[in-house]
């Protein structure tokens, strides 16, 4: 396997020892990678400046330079040497688990406190205290958000298949945790304590923050306090040293654990939750334990059980223990899994209960049973399985961390390794830095492990070696809506086919289910095209423009009309008349009518729409001429994307009439010669554009290399942010493995090409069109594309329209993060 890279940082003290663990790692389902570290002093305010502090009041600030304090940062797998402070907090924290969306984060502490972080206006770098519940006198030792019983069953095997519903299975007999009203998933946590208590709470459902609403200096914030419900997990509590805590089908939880008493036995149970009392009255939550079969190892020699984690490989339940061998021994990992028997019942045991039932001759028995186990040369640091709901075995792959700074890919049941991989051993000369934990991404395709100084290390773990595999795990994460980053990085140098592949697929997908998963298939291909340097993000803000102004139409007579103006436009311009005049005509203006305040407002938008078209068919020839040199064409172009053409030729129409009802939202053009109308010009050149976009016609061609000489073209906005989703990144991963200083950006990954333009160093927002100036105050920026959004929208916002539009980017078009930057 490859290394890929490794971020190196010294704002972290050596001297930092956890009492089990020195770092806590998990990445969510966006592919943000949370950890923990315990650091004697704050990180400078150079620093703190764009993470965001979201410091527990009184908990890290003021702190002198010899305080020790733990730490939650979090940082994207894209861009791993920027990390941001969730928090900071004197206790030491023992729990780190995010929500199955990846939207929030749990912290839980020795102490008994636990804490649900949220990104606040979804910036990476801002984060906020939404719910907070206390233990007292506990220590959190394990946590699980509900489960909300949805899933996608991963299968290599179906590949080939061409429809969606064919080659994603849903797990049909996955329960939701809790089941409220109606059997809707309920959202909570459950928590184990090291003294045996459970303690489960729900999470009441919050209004959400709106997308331009909320400033950083904005209302405060009101954090919910929670009153967790309470049980012991057996008939007597004890002290849990090891414990794993996984969803079973069923709705419950499973639950492994060992005392520290009694080191040959891992108890075995499952936890139920269910809500009592009458309905439509004031619920109580109501927490059942059932003790299930136990593992009884045999003797242990004087070996310590070091881990355990119960998961779920195929269909089998299966618990993994490794065992710490004593004398520098190295590690020991067993696997059992759970069997299940018919047992025959003696027939003086077969009785019924009734004159007519039949006896009972067999019943079923369950029963753990080991089927591999595995030596291994250092101590075992942490163990990762397969995160995929894979349909077999052989899918699955289990990581062994080890403390000597390698990782052991083992084979499912027979622990047979499968790879090796050694990056940099312990030395004096490495300051005994050694792995401490690690996880997989959503995809399983990199390990992310971090080291005793909180230093980041990422490898590729690839599941799948068949041909074609890549372009199976982009359409599974359409589908489950994960995050595909982390298969992009992998396949860096066969995007162009499989943008194609991917493409073709989803095409042929149902209508239903091409406008189901349409959002996140423009967002992966966004991430697909800006790695080969190709727009695609200006399709994206067509199709969401497009829908925000076909949203303000209304028919002038509701009881005569079976289709919309929206239909009705659609039906005339596929006449192909080539005179916008003449199609204005053939409708009925009062269908098309519009507030003037309103669409006033919508100006910027409107001139974002034209300065579309009127670069696309101004770079029409040169795009041609380059295709016809090169002998190949690109992906993707919206020149020749005839839904693009036809969605800009719908939108001159209405802003034509627009236009008759309020002149102020016309847009705003250097003309050459005052006679020039620019909405007639585009029209009728995009109508000939329809016609053959694959091959445009010479005079067609002579008319686009006109413009430029009838009025000033203005200059598209580029964002270039220094990611390793670039062509810039592609290149440094292929060049292999790499090094990054954390907090600095890597010059090799910068992009140096720069154009002296008009407004070049001013800020544009991407989403209202607006030029915000060489230095604004406050913006939001997302953190993987560059993409720039205003912070208070809320106050540019003054009409519904505006108000709707603005509602549409809580998230980036990319499916990144925001960042905030003052």
């Amino acid at each position: 396997m490859t290394i890929l890279y490794k971020v190196e940082g010294k704002e972290f003290s050596k001297d930092s020892v956890f009492p089990h663990k020195k770092v806590l790692c998990s990445v969510s389902a966006r592919n943000i990678v949370a950890f923990s570290a315990l650091q004697s002093a704050i990180v400078p305010s150079s620093h703190g400046g764009e993470a965001g502090d979201g410091s527990l009041p009184g908990s890290g600030l003021g702190l002198g330079v010899g305080a020790s304090n733990s730490h939650v940062y979090v940082c994207d797998i894209v861009t791993p040497w920027e990390y941001y402070k969730v928090c900071s907090s004197k206790s030491l924290i023992s729990v780190l688990q995010w929500s199955p969306n990846g939207e929030q984060l749990l912290l839980g502490y020795v102490g008994g406190r636990v804490e649900i972080w949220q990104p606040r206006i979804q910036s990476i770098n801002l984060w906020l205290l939404q719910y907070h519940a206390t233990v007292p006198s506990e220590d959190i030792i394990a946590a699980q958000f509900f489960h909300s019983g949805k899933g996608v069953i991963f299968n290599p095997q179906k590949k080939d298949h061409t429809y969606y519903a064919e080659k994603f299975e849903r797990l049909e007999q996955q329960k939701p945790t809790l089941s409220g009203f109606g059997g809707v998933p309920s959202e909570g946590c459950v928590l184990l304590t090291s003294s045996g208590l459970l303690a489960a709470f729900n999470l009441p459902v919050l209004q959400k923050v709106s997308a331009g609403g909320g400033s950083v200096e904005g209302p405060a914030h009101e954090i919910v306090e929670l009153t967790p419900t309470l049980h012991s997990i057996g008939i007597s509590r004890s002290f849990i040293e090891h414990c794993s805590l996984t969803p079973s089908p069923s709705g419950a939880l499973s639950v492994a654990f060992s005392c520290g008493w009694q080191q040959q036995l891992v108890q075995c149970h499952r936890i139920s939750l269910c809500l009592e009392g009458e309905l439509g009255l004031e619920q109580h939550l109501v927490i059942k334990s059932e003790s299930q079969a136990s593992i009884f190892l045999g003797p242990l020699d004087g070996r310590r059980i070091s881990h355990l984690k119960w998961t779920r490989v195929a269909s089998d339940e299966v618990i993994f223990i490794a065992y710490a061998c004593p004398n520098g021994g190295g590690s020991q990992l067993e696997q059992w899994t759970l069997t299940r028997r018919h047992q025959s019942v003696h027939a003086l045991l077969q009785g019924g209960g009734g004159a007519n039932s039949k006896p009972n001759e067999f019943v079923q028995s369950e029963s753990w049973e080991q089927v591999g186990k595995v030596q291994l040369n250092a101590s075992l640091a942490d163990i990762s399985v397969t995160r995929l709901s894979v349909s077999a075995p052989d899918c699955c792959q289990v990581y062994a961390i080890l403390q000597d700074n390698s990782v052991q890919v083992l084979e499912p049941n027979s622990l047979k390794q499968l790879n090796h991989t050694q990056f940099e051993k312990v030395s004096d000369a490495s300051g005994g830095v050694n792995f401490v934990s690690g996880d997989l991404t959503p995809t399983s395709q990199m390990l992310l492990i971090f080291d005793s100084h909180a230093q980041l290390h990422a490898m590729q773990a690839p599941l799948l070696k068949q041909a074609g595999s890549g372009l199976l795990l982009l359409e599974y994460c359409i589908v489950t809506g994960c995050d595909a980053s982390d298969v992009l990085l992998l396949n860096l140098g066969n995007l162009e086919a499989l943008v194609e592949k991917l493409t073709d697929n989803f095409t042929r997908q149902p209508s239903y289910v091409r406008h189901y998963y349409y959002a996140n298939f423009l967002a992966l291909k966004s991430n697909l095209c800006r790695v080969q340097q190709q727009e695609f993000d200006n399709l994206i803000i067509l199709h969401a423009i497009s829908t925000t102004f076909k949203s303000l139409l209304r028919p002038s007579d509701l009881g005569f009309q079976d289709k919309g103006p929206a239909d009705n436009l659609a039906i005339k311009l596929a006449e192909s008349i080539p005179d916008v005049d003449t199609v204005m005509l053939n409708l009925d203006a009062k269908d098309f009518t519009v507030e003037p305040v309103m669409l006033q407002s919508l100006q910027q938008l409107i001139q974002w729409v034209t300065d579309l078209a009127l670069n696309m068919l101004h770079r029409l020839p040169e795009e041609v001429m380059k295709s016809k040199l090169s002998g190949k064409r690109p992906s993707y172009d919206i020149s020749r994307d005839i839904v693009a053409i036809g969605s800009l030729r719908e939108l001159l129409v209405m802003i034509r009439i627009w236009g008759l009802l309020n002149t102020q939202c016309l847009p705003v053009y250097t003309k050459t010669m005052d006679n020039i109308d620019v909405l007639v010009i585009l029209f009728r050149l995009l109508t000939r554009l329809a016609q053959n976009p694959a091959e445009p016609d010479e005079m067609l061609l002579d008319e686009c290399s006109l413009l430029s000489k009838q009025l000033l073209i203005p200059q598209p906005t580029k964002f270039n942010p220094t990611t390793l989703l670039s062509a810039q990144g592609f290149a440094a991963v292929k060049s292999g493995q790499l090094q990054f200083t954390s907090l600095v950006e890597p010059s090799c990954l910068q992009d140096v090409e720069t154009e002296e333009v008009v407004f070049a160093r001013s800020v544009k927002d991407g989403v209202s069109n607006l030029q915000l100036g060489a230095r604004p105050s406050t913006i939001r920026r997302c953190a993987r594309c560059g993409f720039v959004f205003v912070n208070n929208a809320s106050k540019v916002a003054k009409t519904s329209a505006l108000k709707a539009w603005f509602s549409k980017w809580l998230h980036c078009h990319c499916g990144g993060f925001w960042k905030q930057i003052h």
